[in-house]
């Protein structure tokens, strides 16, 4: 195989959020490969399906912000049992993909005579060493693997359902929401990846005009961050891909990607009543046009900025040990405070599932997204201010 063949990637995003992974997709294949194909097979909860040449499917590992990670679909077959699946993997073709490692296996099975993974992982790693003893490696890759950082290697991703059997090579490596960047986080930060999933949503609520987007709980600034580099492009971590022999032999022909300096948001302005946690956000914006100052969001002070656009991520009772104290009426007086400080068109807040709005005063809801944030099940409110 080379880098121009068509091939079959599934991107791994949270569940209920693949849509908002779409629009990015789309938005990116346009700005960086709009002389390419891009083909949607099919989206299912938990990832999108696509088709493309072989080099920019990798390549979305630096130019998406929004997944998970992307594996790389090798093959698909029906098998009942670890010694046909052990016939399978030996005869596959993994000279492309591997560079002499017993690889690590990732398994996941549903109404499968297959559903052991410790039998599963042995199978396909004996499978893999017995197509070594057929075709041994090249000297220049098995130079390559013992360099390698052992971390960084392709693991195999192996699935069933119903006795049909999907073999993929995961791409990334450590999660896509891990940049590269050294970035300090505060208490119960969000994930990078699910910061750039919900600024997408905003988005879509938005007129085309300059906004000023505002965190008034800012901690370290994951959305304020993910703001402004909405539409970087990852060139300060490894990627696994980039240790598979098909990548090592045609590395000078991936294609060269650039960022953007297209933002949604003209201004990008911070809030945070911890001192400590206002310096920690400082340095992760050093040398930005962030602002982060320290606030009190309930000091009853106006700071109305015009077109502006609150998004919050406040601390879960479940979260931080005051489930008493941190209720709906919280959540209600911490709109309530928004609306009179900021009075922005625009304001998305995440709440925790178990503390759903019916009606908030002076807004309307646009939009609920329901996911999980660390583990919490949890909901993201776009509230509209019909005062403006």
């Amino acid at each position: 195989m080379n880098l121009i063949d068509q091939a079959r990637f599934f991107i791994v995003y949270p569940v209920d959020l693949e849509d908002l992974g779409l629009v990015e997709l789309k938005e990116k294949f346009v700005q960086h490969f709009s002389a390419d194909s891009l083909t949607l097979v099919k989206i299912i909860p938990g990832g999108i399906e696509i088709e493309c040449p072989l080099h920019i499917g990798l390549s979305l590992n630096s130019v998406l912000r929004t997944p998970t990670r992307i594996l790389l679909r090798l093959g698909e077959f029906k098998c009942r049992d670890a010694p046909k699946l052990f016939q399978k993997i030996s005869k596959f073709n993994w000279s492309p993909w591997l560079i002499g490692q017993t690889p690590e296996i990732e398994s996941a099975t549903s109404n499968s005579r297959l559903f052991d993974s410790r039998k599963i992982e042995k199978a396909i790693q004996d499978g893999v060493i017995q197509y070594y003893r057929h075709k041994p490696v090249k000297k220049k890759y098995l130079g390559h693997f013992e360099k390698a950082d052992k971390k960084v290697l392709p693991t195999i991703y192996f699935r069933a359902v119903d006795d049909v059997c999907t073999i993929s090579l995961d791409t990334t490596g450590e999660r896509l929401h891990l940049r590269g960047e050294k970035i300090l986080t505060g208490l119960a930060p969000i994930r990078e990846s699910l910061a750039a999933l919900l600024l997408i949503e905003l988005k879509t609520h938005l007129a085309p005009k300059d906004y000023t987007l505002i965190d008034p709980m800012c901690g370290s600034g994951t959305f304020l961050l993910e703001a402004l580099n909405a539409n970087a492009v990852t060139v300060e971590r490894e990627f696994s891909f980039l240790h598979t022999p098909v990548v090592l032999d045609n590395f000078t022909a991936m294609q060269k990607i650039h960022s953007s300096g297209l933002r949604a948001f003209k201004n990008l302005i911070g809030f945070e009543i911890n001192s400590e946690v206002v310096s920690m956000a400082n340095r992760n914006c050093k040398d930005t046009d962030i602002k982060i100052e320290q606030a009190d969001l309930f000091d009853g002070k106006p700071n109305k900025i015009e077109n502006s656009v609150v998004v919050i991520n406040p601390p879960y009772g479940i979260r931080v040990g005051e489930k008493g104290e941190i209720n709906l009426a919280y959540y209600l007086k911490i709109i309530e405070n928004v609306k009179n400080k900021f009075e922005p068109e625009i304001l998305g807040i995440i709440i925790p599932a178990d503390n759903k709005i019916k009606s908030i005063p002076n807004f309307t809801i646009h939009s609920i997204r329901p996911f999980k944030n660390g583990g919490i099940e949890v909901l993201f409110y776009v509230l509209k201010n019909i005062r403006l």
